[in-house]
């Protein structure tokens, strides 16, 4: 799966949100990930599904999310399917 382009409908994001490129320190084994940053603390990035895992999905595969906490405590996290209206304070009810 490759990170898209963080290009996200103005509308969609929260007044004074920003484009941003996240990443950890020089060095490290991680890439870039380009996100939106909105002011309530969210991290937006946008991913786009190769032709094969496309055609895993349709075929019944579920998708998975791994979180690397390093033994800390879990951040909420939240997967969808296409742009959300992530204006409303609990996006997942929109």
């Amino acid at each position: 799966m490759d990170i898209a382009d963080t290009r996200i409908d103005p509308v969609l994001v929260p007044e004074g949100s920003r484009a941003r490129v996240l990443n950890g320190p020089k060095g490290n084994e991680y890439r870039d990930l380009p996100a939106i940053t909105t002011p309530d603390g969210r991290v937006i990035s946008r991913w786009v599904p190769s032709d094969a895992e496309r055609q895993a999905i349709l075929a019944g595969e579920d998708i998975f999310l791994t979180v690397c906490t390093f033994g800390q405590r879990l951040q909420p996290v939240m997967v969808t399917v296409g742009p959300i209206d992530w204006t409303q304070p609990d996006p997942a009810h929109a």
